[in-house]
Formats: C-alpha cells, sequence, structure tokens
C-alpha cells in the first residue's frame, strides 16, 4: 500500500500483505462521507466480527490506545489494539489495528473521497498482513468476502435516494404494540417517521437519537420532536440516557439510563481531563429505541471514528518526528488543536481572519484567527512520545439537549418525574432562571371565605401557574404555601410567563367576586445552582440563585414582576419587555443575607387590593 500523508504506524515484520482497491460512483461529499466515515457500519456490512469488549487504556508514553476484543471465524475471540487514526472531515479517514491472531496481524483500511467533477469519488483501500503461510486463507475467509460485500454497498451511492439498511427490520407484535401507544400520545405522523427510523436507520443513528438533529433533518419544530420522544419513553417505545460529555473534546466520558446514576464528576481517557458534571453545559441527552421495539444495538465497532466524534473535523495520529500537512474545511467558530493530556491546546478563530494556514508543534498554545473555509494544517510531533492531536470544534458540533432544558421542561416532570439525582449527590447547574410568586391579600381572602374555600382558590391559581409555565418551556419545581417556585433553560421565556402569570392571574380572579382578592407578586433570578434531590420536589434546585430569586419576590409589590441585574443584561428578555410596552424601573434593596443590590420591577398587572 502506497504510504499515506496522514503518517502511518511503524510497519510489521515478517508478514505478508493482501490488499484490495474498489472505487464507489460519484457522488456527494456528505452521501460518501456518511458511508465511509461511519466504520460501525461499514464493519457490518463487510460481515465482519463483533467488537464484544473495548476500552482506551493510556500508555506509559500518554499515547490513548484503543484496546478489546472481537468475534473472529469458529467462535474465537480476538485481542486487538488500534494503534493508529486519523482523519479530515469530508476527505478521508484511515484505521490500523493489531491483532492477537495466527492468520492477521494487522488491519489497515483507508477511506478517501477524491473530488471529480461533479462530486467525489469514494474509493477504498482495504489491506491485511500475517504470516505468510496464511495468505490464502486471509483471502479466502475474510478479504474476498468483504471485497464483495463493500463493493455492492458503495453501488447504493448511485440510487436516487439515500439507502441504509438494504432490508430493514421487522417490528414484532410488542414493537408494534408500543408503536400504538405512542401513536396515541404524540402526534401519528411525527410518530411515524420514527417507525420508518426504527426499521431501516443504522445502528449508530438509532443507539443514541439527537432530538434536535433529527428536527432540523425532518424540517420539524425542535420542541415538536423532543416532546415526542418524551411520550415515547412514557409509551415505552423509546429510552433516554443521560450523556455525561467531556469538557474538552465532547466525547462521552460517562452516562446511564437514569438521572440518579450520573456522577459529579468523570474522567476522559483520550484527553487526560476529569470533567466536573454540569447539568446546564456538559450532560446531554440522547434517546434510543426500547429494547422491546428495537433489540438493543451494539455499536462497539470502535469509539475512534467520525460518526461517532461529529465535534472532531481532524484528528491526526503521529509518531515522534512525524510531519502531516493536509487540508481542512474549517467552518465559521471557535476551535481548539491539541492532543490533550495537560499539553496546550493552540486556540483557533475561524472567520474573517486573514490566515489560512495553521502550523501546530507540541506545547506551543496561543491564539490564531484565520478565513473560514479551506485552512492549511501543518502538524508536526517533536516530542520523543506518539500524540493523537484533535482539531475540535468549540461547544460541539451538533445541537444538543443539555440536561437543564430537559429538567426545566413540564412534560418531562409530569411524565418522567421518577428521573432524579442520587439522594447524596450535587451537581452543578452552570444557568437556570429561577422563579419565585407568592400571594399578596391571602390574609384577607382567608377571613372572608374560610379556609376551604380559600384553599381551594390557592390551588386552582397553582393550575393557572403550572399552565403559564409550561406554556413557556419552564415548569413548576414545587410550592410552598400559596407559593410557587419554577424554572426555566431561558430568560426570555421565563420573563413571558411572568408576565403571563400576572395577566392571567388579574383576569382570573376579578371572575371570583371576591371582595378582597388577592393578588400576584413575582420574582426572577438567573444564575448557577446545584441540582439536588429532596424527598418534597425530587429533583430541586439549591444555592445563592435560589436565595435571590426569592428575595426578588419578596422585593415586588402587588401585581408587580421584579428582577435581578442578571436578568437585565439578558437583551432578548428586555426586547420582550419593550414589545410589551413595560419599562423597566430600578430599585434599592438591602436583601436579608445577601446585603445591598440593585432589582428591576415592572407593574404587569395592576390590582387595588393593598399587600
Amino acid at each position: 500500500m502506497t504510504p499515506w500523508p496522514e503518517g502511518s504506524p511503524d510497519p510489521l515484520s515478517g508478514t505478508a500483505a493482501e490488499r484490495f482497491h474498489i472505487e464507489g460512483p460519484v457522488t456527494t461529499v456528505e452521501r460518501a462521507w456518511r458511508l465511509l466515515g461511519d466504520t460501525d457500519w461499514m464493519n457490518r456490512a463487510g460481515g465482519n466480527g463483533q467488537v464484544l469488549s473495548m476500552a482506551i487504556e493510556p500508555q506509559p508514553d500518554g499515547f490513548p490506545l484503543l484496546v478489546g476484543e472481537m468475534a473472529g471465524p469458529l467462535g474465537l475471540r480476538l485481542a486487538f489494539s488500534e494503534v493508529w487514526s486519523s482523519w479530515v472531515n469530508g476527505r478521508f479517514f484511515r484505521q490500523v489495528r493489531d491483532l492477537v491472531s495466527p492468520l492477521v496481524a494487522r488491519s489497515d483500511y483507508r477511506a478517501e473521497l477524491v473530488p471529480v467533477p461533479g462530486g467525489v469519488k469514494p474509493v477504498v483501500d482495504m489491506e491485511l498482513t500475517g504470516p505468510g503461510w496464511g495468505a490464502m486463507l486471509r483471502r479466502g475467509l475474510s478479504l474476498n468476502g468483504m471485497q464483495r460485500r463493500w463493493e455492492a454497498t458503495l453501488a447504493h451511492l448511485a440510487d436516487p435516494l439515500p439507502r441504509d439498511d438494504e432490508a430493514g427490520r421487522t417490528l414484532g407484535a410488542e414493537a408494534q404494540a408500543a408503536l400504538g401507544r405512542w401513536s396515541r400520545a404524540a402526534d401519528s405522523a411525527l410518530v411515524g417517521r420514527f417507525s420508518e427510523l426504527y426499521r431501516a436507520g443504522r445502528p449508530t443513528d438509532l443507539s443514541r437519537m439527537r432530538a434536535f438533529v433529527l428536527a432540523d433533518r425532518w424540517g420539524l419544530p425542535r420542541e415538536s420532536v423532543l416532546e415526542a420522544l418524551l411520550a415515547g419513553v412514557d409509551a415505552g417505545a423509546a429510552e433516554l440516557f443521560w450523556s455525561v460529555r467531556c469538557a474538552r473534546c465532547y466525547g462521552q466520558v460517562a452516562g446511564g439510563r437514569l438521572l440518579s446514576d450520573v456522577a459529579d464528576h468523570a474522567d476522559c481517557p483520550a484527553c487526560g481531563v476529569r470533567t466536573e458534571t454540569d447539568l446546564g453545559a456538559n450532560v446531554e441527552v440522547l434517546f434510543a429505541p426500547h429494547p422491546s421495539v428495537v433489540p438493543e444495538l451494539d455499536v462497539n465497532f470502535c469509539t475512534i471514528f467520525p460518526a461517532k466524534a461529529p465535534s472532531q473535523y481532524a484528528v491526526l495520529t503521529l509518531a515522534p518526528g512525524q510531519r502531516v500537512q493536509t487540508v481542512v474545511g474549517v467552518p465559521h467558530g471557535e476551535w481548539r488543536l491539541g492532543p490533550g493530556g495537560g499539553v496546550a491546546d493552540l486556540e483557533i478563530t475561524a472567520g474573517a481572519g486573514p490566515g489560512e494556514a495553521v502550523e501546530w508543534r507540541p506545547g506551543v498554545g496561543g491564539h490564531v484567527a484565520v478565513r473560514a473555509g479551506e485552512v492549511a494544517l501543518d502538524v508536526q510531533n517533536g516530542a520523543e512520545r506518539r500524540a493523537r492531536v484533535y482539531l475540535t470544534q468549540v461547544g460541539g458540533a451538533l445541537p444538543a439537549v443539555l440536561a437543564t432544558m430537559l429538567t426545566t421542561n413540564d412534560t418531562f416532570r409530569r411524565r418522567l418525574g421518577h428521573q432524579v439525582l442520587a439522594s447524596d449527590l450535587r451537581v452543578g447547574v452552570r444557568s437556570v432562571t429561577l422563579l419565585f410568586t407568592d400571594l399578596s391579600g391571602s390574609t384577607a381572602m382567608y377571613e372572608e371565605l374560610g379556609d376551604a374555600q380559600a384553599f381551594a382558590v390557592v390551588r386552582d391559581h397553582f393550575v393557572l401557574l403550572r399552565e403559564a409555565a409550561a406554556a413557556h418551556g419552564g415548569t413548576v419545581v414545587k410550592t410552598i404555601g400559596d407559593a410557587v417556585m419554577a424554572a426555566f433553560f431561558e430568560t426570555p421565556e421565563a420573563i413571558a410567563a411572568a408576565l403571563e402569570m400576572q395577566r392571567g392571574f388579574t383576569a382570573w380572579v376579578s371572575t371570583l367576586g371576591l371582595a378582597h382578592p388577592p393578588s400576584l407578586k413575582v420574582g426572577l433570578h438567573v444564575g448557577s445552582a446545584l441540582a439536588v434531590h429532596t424527598d418534597a420536589a425530587g429533583l430541586d434546585y439549591f444555592g445563592g440563585t435560589v436565595n435571590l430569586a426569592a428575595r426578588a419576590q419578596g422585593a415586588a409589590e402587588a401585581g408587580e414582576v421584579v428582577f435581578t441585574e442578571a436578568v437585565r443584561a439578558e437583551p432578548r428578555a428586555m426586547a420582550l419587555l419593550d414589545e410589551a410596552g413595560l419599562v423597566p424601573a430600578p430599585i434599592e434593596r438591602t436583601l436579608k443575607g445577601i446585603g445591598e443590590v440593585r432589582l428591576w420591577r415592572v407593574a404587569a398587572a395592576q390590582n387595588d387590593v393593598p399587600a
């Protein structure tokens, strides 16, 4: 095989090589890369053995080596180590594995998208090496069949429409029953789309479904797809997975099917860094078919391949002294280039910058600005140890459903309220908007109506507040006497909910014919908090943000919404007030346990009843 420009591992001595070279039809970069960058799918299409176990084991030189076992012929278990993984998004992917086997010592897979008129031509080179006596066995038992199957797989790229699974899956009676329950609980047309995905989707697509990615692909509102998936979990047709992502490379480092499975930190063996769990920053909510609908899908062919690392636009493995020069298409945004493990990253801003090239050397950090688009990458490993260098999109490449987004969702709270943190766990939330309400003048109402009727009014007003919070993407966390605490992922939505609560409450209470009707007071603050488990609320919040939001409510007068400087600093929230014709007025208050603060108030609804 020709030495490739992305570098190569040391050759094996005393072996013979068998290889094949195949080419597919001209197609688009997107279709070709979706196929060739998914080596789990290529592995299945080629009829290769299933991976039985794997793990990343940092080596003495710090190199993150992927090791594991895969199923071989005659029921044998073959140990392997992935000694080389390199790719550039939309251009090429190289994967080299050494195996402990009397027949095959190394497999070397390389896929390339060659630019041609009208698109790209996918090209696959495969090489197996081992002892000379096994050449005919290697070709007869593995290589010839793999070549035929991959040729047939590439040929489908000429089809007018993409096709993933030629035969599709048969969904049995239990699956059909679950889909039926799902259709009754959610939009039936949308459930039909999921049904087709369940029948024909690839394992890598199904095992970790991203609600917002599917919504964008189908041209549907993101909230609708997320709500449908939550209904699917409730109906037993889907299941939910909490995925803790490395704060540096955005690869999955921990997770579980229950929120209580999440720990307060996790270590990334690839980057060599510890990630503190934050529900608002690095815990992503993923979905998969329920095992009763589609048997649990094993996608453990490997973890280091493009389809499972969408935030990595280039991954380059280098031996000591090796240099790689290649071109990467870099979209607008912030990027990070480096190997992790405590080695300084080079920070890159892709936009209107003058640069068109980036150089990386071990231990050299800093910042460089380049023009978005084709960027020449020059990576040289001058260190005396191996390195795997990652070009990573900061913040991740795919739209994610963050855990805070879900735990402040009213549908989640109602359908999946059992999903709570472990009782002894305290997990950070980088940003959550908290809203508190209280009734002003409730004492006079109790005296007028008596306890039973007054409590009925309080109970009914809880319903009104819950509906207003849910209508704006939030949820009521708990009630405290005749007060409410609600949580929101988006500050503007919290402001909109507060205004709707005030207007709705004022209109509603006026219909009760009370001589002494109560008024509503609302306070808001946004900031970091601790997510905790409590017996009363399940998933609750604790910390300074909670206290300040409650104190803001305490500073409100009847019919007012009072909020903090942090809320006022949100431009979209202030634009919403401006559209409503409301001008915030500053007030200075000394708050218990906090001190002197500036707050802001708007009279969203006026009531003549004194506080």
